[in-house]
């Protein structure tokens, strides 16, 4: 009898995991978790990471595979990875239809070109509620609550999104610096950064060459880093403690900064929850 083939569809891979959490094993439960929380890191690192950071050997990864029926790890992290990809095509195919809506517009159909604006901006808000899972936001939130010092660090596009996270850590009684690069003093500002303290990237596509050459520093001297970015895999994910994806649906050169405003208020907000 011919077996039947394995569904290779994520959701049902889901369901089953949280079907048969109880089951399974203190080391298992651990890759479950760690898995389902982030399913978009999880698609792109390789097991040796994984295993790291869940606490287990890569042999207890490819066992975790082969008991829902997979041949190893990265038959199953196909999964993961098909996902990923389904989720970027539905975005760029609705990023595609506001652009072209938007090469109609005229200079003098300023209502098209308000309502084009608008819905990217929608798009992008409606596409974190979908990507940016609780257990994530949660791990940021500790992160801020736990840092003796908070240094927010945002150029170009991005500084508004950091003046903005820095007056709610204020308002909150918060130590927050809100840091700049006047003055070459940035390289200065990052070195005196210690394990204790939190240091908060938000980064649009466009990073300066000081930014890309700081926060790996930081990050290789213990210093904690939450990253707000646009990709999983640019130099900001790469060396940071935690970073939070923002996709910009990019519509006439300009990146709506109104997901990442929502995000920054969630956070500041959630803060202030925590304390009381």
């Amino acid at each position: 009898m011919k077996e039947k083939p394995l569904p290779r569809d994520f959701d049902w891979l889901q369901q089953e995991i949280k079907l048969r959490f109880d089951s399974l094993s203190p080391h298992l439960q651990r890759i479950a978790e760690y898995a389902l929380s982030d399913p978009n890191r999880f698609a792109l690192q390789t097991v040796a990471k994984s295993a790291s950071e869940s606490g287990v050997q890569p042999s207890t990864l490819i066992r975790f595979a082969k008991l829902f029926g997979y041949t190893g790890f990265t038959d199953m992290q196909q999964i993961f990875k098909l996902r990923l990809t389904e989720v970027a095509d539905s975005f760029r195919n609705q990023v595609r239809e506001h652009r072209a809506t938007l090469e109609w517009a005229t200079g003098s159909d300023l209502v098209s070109i308000l309502n084009t604006l608008a819905d990217s901006s929608a798009l992008a808000i409606s596409q974190l509620r979908h990507d940016l899972e609780p257990a994530r936001l949660l791990q940021a939130v500790r992160m801020l609550e736990g840092a003796r010092s908070i240094y927010v660090l945002g150029q170009r596009q991005a500084y508004p999104v950091a003046a903005c996270l820095s007056l709610g850590l204020l308002k909150l009684g918060r130590r927050c610096h809100l840091l700049d690069s006047a003055g070459d003093m940035l390289p200065h500002h990052i070195a005196n950064l210690t394990p204790e303290d939190l240091l908060v990237v938000i980064g649009l596509t466009d990073f300066s060459r000081t930014v890309l050459e700081i926060v790996p520093e930081a990050y290789e001297r213990k210093v904690p880093v939450l990253a707000i970015s646009t990709s999983q895999t640019n130099p900001l994910a790469r060396d940071s403690t935690l970073n939070l994806l923002v996709r910009d649906p990019e519509v006439h050169h300009f990146e709506p900064i109104a997901p990442y405003i929502v995000l920054v208020q969630t956070l500041v907000i959630a803060l202030a929850s925590s304390g009381d």
